[in-house]
C-alpha cells in the first residue's frame, strides 16, 4: 500500500537589494573551462546532494507576488514528481578544444591580445532552450541550469542563475561547494541572515542619499540629465566592437610596479598600493576613452564585494544573495589625460574608501532605496559619461573538478592528498541584451597565465586601441 506524501510550500520574499533593476532580470552565465574528461553521473549526483542537503534555496521558484511586483521564492518541500530541482544537459563535440577554435590560444610573448566577444560561445557551450534573461524563465524553469559539452580532451561547464538570487562570490560559492562533495568533503555552511541584515542604515538621511558623485539616488531631473550626457555619444558613434582582452599576469604586474613608483613620485611615499585589478581598470577604462580628443566628465565605478569585510558576512561562512556596493570616481577623461596610473589610484582609494563601515552600509541603503524607488540603477551624474568595472577573478577560487576526472577515477586518484590547483579559466557575462556593452567591462578570470576581460568600445575607439597595441605592446604612453 502507497502512502501519499503531501507537500508543504515556503514563501520567502526576496530582499531589496537582490532585485532592484537592473538585476531583477539578469541571468549571470559563465563557462568553466576544465581540460580534462569529467563523470557527469557523479557531477549531477553531487550537485543533488548539494542543494537537497545544504542549499534547498536552489531548488525553488521565483515568482511575484502580485500587484507590487515584490519577487518571492516558492520552496516545494518535499518536490513534487517530475519536478526538476536543478536543470541538466549534456552534448558531444566530436573534435578536441582546440580544435574548436573556441578557447583563445594564449601566449605571454605577444603580450596583450585581442579575442572574439564572449557572447560568439553561447551557441556552441548552451542549450538552444536556455532562457538568456529571467523573463524567459517558463513556469517550470529551475533557477540553476547547467550543461556540459564534451571535446575529446575536455569538457565546458556552463551554468546559469539568476543574479537576483546571487552575485557571482555567490555563484562563485556554489561551484565551490559542489566541487567539495565531488570530494568528499563537506562544505562549508551558507549564511542565513535575519531580515535586513544588509539592508543599511534606516536612519540614513535623504541628503545622504543624494550626495552627488557617489552611488546614490537620482530625481527624474537627474536621471534625464544622465540620458543627456551619454545618449548623444551612443547616436554619434551606434556601432561598437565587443571583444575579449587577454592580459598577461607578467605584463600586469610589470605596469602596476612601474604605477606605483609613479604614484608614490606624485602622491608621496604612503600612498596606496595599487593591486592588479586596479592596473587593469585603469587601463581599461583608459582604452575605453582613446578615441576621445577632449576630455569628457566621466563617473568610473568599481562593484565592491562587502563579503569578508560588513560585520554580518564573515569569511568563514558561504552567502549566497547579493552583497554589492559601487565605488565610484570622477575625473575628466581624454587619450591623452590622466595617466593611466592616476585612474587605477584614483580606483584603489574609492575601494578603500567603499569599504569603511558608515559607507558600506550607506552603499546598501541606496541599494534598497533603488528598488522601494523603482529605479534603475546607473551611477553616472548628469551630463557625464559613466563606465563602470567589474572583477570576477575571486569569485573561482576553490573551483577544481579534478576530482570527477574519469581518468582519476580509474585511477584511484580520488583519495590522494589534495594539491593547491590555480582558479580555473571563466568566460561569462552578466548583463542585460541589446544594450550598449561599452559603459562596462568585466575582468572574468585569471587563468591560464592571464586575466581576461569582456570589453567594448565604439569601433573608432576599437581602432585606436587596435594601433596603440601595435606600436605601444607595454602600455608605457598610457
Amino acid at each position: 500500500m502507497s502512502v501519499e506524501t503531501k507537500s508543504s510550500e515556503k514563501v520567502i520574499p526576496l530582499c531589496a537589494k537582490d532585485q532592484w533593476r537592473p538585476i531583477s532580470n539578469i541571468r549571470s552565465l559563465a563557462f568553466i573551462v576544465v581540460r580534462d574528461i569529467l563523470d557527469g553521473d557523479f557531477m549531477r549526483e553531487s550537485l543533488d546532494k548539494l542543494i537537497t542537503e545544504h542549499i534547498p534555496l536552489l531548488g525553488s521558484r521565483i515568482k511575484p507576488s502580485g500587484p507590487d511586483g515584490w519577487l518571492q521564492y516558492h520552496l516545494i518541500s518535499p518536490p513534487p514528481d517530475k519536478y526538476k530541482t536543478f536543470g541538466w544537459s549534456v552534448s558531444n563535440a566530436e573534435s578536441t578544444l582546440g580544435d574548436s577554435k573556441l578557447v583563445p590560444e594564449q601566449d605571454s610573448q605577444k603580450g596583450i591580445t585581442i579575442f572574439p566577444d564572449v557572447t560568439a560561445l553561447e551557441s556552441c557551450w548552451i542549450p538552444a532552450d536556455w532562457p538568456i534573461l529571467r523573463n524567459q524563465d517558463k513556469p517550470e524553469t529551475p533557477l540553476l541550469l547547467v550543461h556540459l559539452t564534451y571535446y575529446t580532451d575536455a569538457t565546458i561547464v556552463a551554468v546559469s542563475l539568476p543574479h537576483c538570487v546571487s552575485d557571482q562570490l555567490g555563484l562563485g560559492s556554489v561551484l565551490s561547494s559542489w566541487t567539495d562533495i565531488i570530494k568528499g568533503k563537506e562544505p562549508l555552511p551558507f549564511i542565513d541572515l535575519p531580515k535586513g541584515a544588509l539592508e543599511g542604515d534606516k536612519t540614513i538621511s535623504q541628503k545622504e542619499l543624494r550626495k552627488k558623485y557617489k552611488f546614490r539616488l537620482k530625481t527624474k531631473a537627474d536621471r534625464a540629465g544622465v540620458l543627456m550626457g551619454i545618449v548623444p555619444e551612443l547616436v554619434i558613434r551606434p556601432k561598437e566592437t565587443r571583444c575579449t582582452l587577454y592580459f598577461p599576469v607578467e605584463l600586469i604586474a610589470g605596469i602596476r610596479e612601474r604605477w606605483q613608483k609613479e604614484i608614490q613620485a606624485k602622491f608621496g611615499a604612503k600612498a596606496a598600493g595599487i593591486t592588479n585589478g586596479d592596473a587593469i581598470a585603469g587601463i581599461i577604462v583608459k582604452l575605453g576613452n582613446l578615441h576621445r580628443k577632449r576630455p569628457k566628465k566621466q563617473l568610473f565605478t568599481s562593484a565592491v564585494n562587502v563579503r569578508g569585510y560588513h560585520s554580518s558576512l564573515p569569511r568563514s561562512h558561504k552567502y549566497l544573495h547579493n552583497a554589492l556596493i559601487f565605488a565610484p570616481t570622477h575625473a575628466a577623461i581624454s587619450r591623452s589625460k590622466p595617466p593611466a596610473s592616476e585612474i587605477a589610484y584614483k580606483t584603489r582609494l574609492a575601494i578603500v574608501d567603499s569599504l569603511q563601515p558608515a559607507n558600506m552600509e550607506r552603499g546598501l541603503a541606496v541599494a534598497r532605496e533603488l528598488y522601494l524607488h523603482k529605479i534603475l540603477m546607473h551611477i553616472c551624474e548628469p551630463w557625464e559619461f559613466s563606465y563602470g568595472v567589474t572583477n570576477w577573478c575571486n569569485a573561482w577560487h576553490g573551483i577544481d573538478f579534478s576530482a570527477a576526472s574519469i581518468k582519476r577515477i580509474e585511477d584511484d586518484a580520488a583519495e590522494k592528498a589534495d594539491e593547491a590547483v590555480p582558479a580555473p579559466l571563466v568566460f561569462g557575462h552578466a548583463l542585460e541584451r541589446n544594450h550598449p556593452n561599452r559603459l562596462s567591462a568585466t575582468i572574468m578570470s585569471k587563468g591560464e597565465g592571464g586575466y581576461w576581460v569582456d570589453f567594448a568600445a565604439p569601433n573608432k575607439g576599437m581602432e585606436a586601441i587596435k594601433a596603440l597595441l601595435r606600436n605601444d605592446p607595454n602600455l608605457e604612453t598610457i
